[in-house]
C-alpha cells in the first residue's frame, strides 16, 4: 500500500510511472527530496521571518534552535492563527517556483503540470493545548479551510471543489509523527461512500484502519486526491508543521465544485503567462460552480441527505442487551444500541462502551479495535478500554458498562457502569 523512494542527491528522481501508479491508488513516501534539491532551507527561512513578524523575533529564534515541533511551548495558542496566516503570506510568493522545481526534478516524465495556485500551510499544535481556543481556530478554519490548524475528518478532495485526477504532495517542514500526522485510508481506495455537502464523509460510513506516517523534515507523502484521507487528532506533545500542494498532470477534472484556481506551469514564464489559468477554468465545471455558489448565497447550501440509521445488532430484553459472539469478529467494533457499542479486542477480550467519540461525535461502531485499543475512524484517536481514556487528557473518557460472554452470547448490562472516570484537568 505504501512504498518508499529515497531522493538522496540532486540528480535523484522517482521511478518512471510513479505518478501513474499514484493515480491508481498507490501511496508513496519520498524521503529527503527537499534537502537533495536545495528547497528546504528557503521554506524554513521564509517561515522563520514570518514567525518573527507575527509573534516576535524571540519566537523565531527559538524555533530555529529547538525546532518547529516545539513551537507550542512558547507561542500562545491564541496566536497560532495569526502566525499561520503570516506564514501563508511568506510562502505563497515562493510556491510557484518551489513546486515547479520539485516536480521537474522528482517526476521528469510526469507530463504537463497544472497546480493549485495557493499552497496549504498546516500547523497542528497538541489538541490538549488547542482545545480551549476552539473558537479562534474555528474562525481561521472557516476562512482557510479545515485541516490547516484543526484536524480534518475523512474526505476526498474531489467531494468538494478539487479535481478527481489530481495528486497531493504533503511536505514535512518539521518532524511528523504517528499521532499528529496524516491518515490515508488506502485500503478503502476506490470504494463508494456517501458524503456531506461540506465534503466530509457521511455519518454511518465505515472505514478500514488508515496508513499513518513518521516523517523527517524534507520528506513528502504523494497520494491521489481521490484517496480518502484526513488528520490525526494531535495526541502527542509535538506540533506538526507541513506545507502541501495539489496538482494534476493533465487538465484537471472537477466532478463537483470548481473553486480553486489551477495554473498550467508551462505557460507561467511564457509570453502567454496571462492565460496560464485559462485552460483549467474554461470548462463547464467552473461555470456550474459559479452558479451553484450564487444560489447558495441566496438560499443557503442544500441540506445533507438524512444519515442512515445507526447499526444496532443488540437484542434488548429484561434490562439486558445480548448479541451472538460470532457477530463481533476479532478486531471489530459493532453498534449494540443507539448509545453503546461492543468491541472484540481478542478472542476472549470483549468490552462494551459508549459509542460516540467525545471529540467530534464520531461513531465508534464504524471504527475498529487494534493493539488493544478502540479507535475512532474520524481522526484515528485510540481509547483504552480498561479506562475509557484517550491520550488527549482534556477529553472525557468513554463510559464502560458490564459485559460478559455466556454460552456464545455477549451479555451487556447498561445499568452497570464500570468506574466512571473524570477527565483530567486541562
Amino acid at each position: 500500500m505504501v512504498r518508499e523512494i529515497v531522493l538522496a542527491t540532486g540528480a535523484s528522481h522517482a521511478p518512471a510511472g510513479t505518478i501513474a501508479e499514484t493515480l491508481k491508488g498507490e501511496v508513496f513516501v519520498l524521503r529527503g527530496g527537499l534537502q537533495a534539491y536545495g528547497l528546504l532551507e528557503p521554506l524554513r527561512e521564509a517561515t522563520l521571518k514570518a514567525i518573527a513578524a507575527s509573534v516576535g523575533q524571540e519566537a523565531a529564534d527559538r524555533a530555529a534552535r529547538e525546532g518547529f515541533q516545539h513551537i507550542h511551548n512558547w507561542v500562545s495558542p491564541k496566536d497560532i492563527p495569526e502566525m499561520t496566516e503570516a506564514v501563508y503570506r511568506a510562502i505563497e510568493p515562493l510556491a510557484q517556483r518551489f513546486l515547479i522545481d520539485y516536480v521537474s526534478k522528482a517526476f521528469p516524465d510526469a507530463g504537463t503540470l497544472y497546480y493549485e495556485e495557493t499552497p496549504n500551510v498546516r500547523f497542528h499544535i497538541p489538541y490538549d493545548i488547542a482545545r480551549a481556543h476552539a473558537n479562534d481556530f474555528k474562525s481561521f478554519s472557516e476562512a482557510r479551510g479545515e485541516g490547516k490548524i484543526t484536524a480534518h475528518g475523512p474526505h476526498r478532495d474531489s467531494w468538494l471543489d478539487c479535481p478527481s485526477n489530481g495528486v497531493n504532495l504533503w511536505f514535512a517542514i518539521g518532524p511528523v509523527r504517528r499521532g499528529n500526522g496524516l491518515t490515508v485510508y488506502a485500503r478503502n481506495y476506490g470504494g463508494t461512500f456517501k458524503y456531506k455537502a461540506s465534503g466530509d464523509i457521511a455519518e454511518g460510513e465505515s472505514l478500514s484502519p488508515p496508513e499513518t506516517f513518521d516523517l523527517e523534515p524534507g520528506d513528502c507523502i504523494l497520494f491521489h486526491t481521490d484517496q480518502v484521507h484526513g488528520s490525526e487528532l494531535n495526541r502527542i506533545n509535538e506540533t506538526r508543521f507541513v506545507i502541501s500542494f495539489r496538482m494534476a498532470f493533465e487538465k484537471p477534472h472537477f466532478p463537483n465544485r470548481h473553486f480553486h484556481r489551477y495554473v498550467r506551469a508551462d505557460l507561467v514564464d511564457s509570453p502567454l503567462s496571462f492565460l496560464a489559468a485559462a485552460p483549467a477554468m474554461l470548462q463547464p465545471s467552473y461555470v456550474r460552480s459559479l452558479i451553484q455558489r450564487a444560489q447558495e448565497k441566496l438560499v443557503g447550501r442544500p441540506p445533507d441527505a438524512p444519515a442512515a440509521p445507526p447499526e444496532m445488532i443488540g437484542v434488548e430484553a429484561n434490562g439486558l442487551v445480548t448479541v451472538d459472539l460470532a457477530k463481533v469478529p476479532v478486531g471489530s467494533v459493532r453498534g449494540l444500541t443507539k448509545t453503546l457499542c461492543v468491541a472484540r479486542l481478542s478472542e476472549t477480550d470483549i468490552v462494551a462502551v459508549s459509542r460516540r467519540c467525545p471529540h467530534a461525535g464520531g461513531d465508534l461502531a464504524n471504527g475498529w479495535a487494534e493493539h488493544g485499543k478502540i479507535v475512532c475512524p474520524w481522526h484515528n484517536l485510540p481509547f483504552d478500554p480498561a479506562t475509557g481514556r484517550s491520550p488527549c487528557s482534556t477529553l472525557p473518557p468513554l463510559h464502560r458498562v458490564d459485559c460478559r460472554v455466556v454460552d456464545g452470547r455477549i451479555i451487556v448490562d447498561p445499568a452497570k457502569v464500570l468506574g466512571r472516570v473524570q477527565p483530567e484537568p486541562a
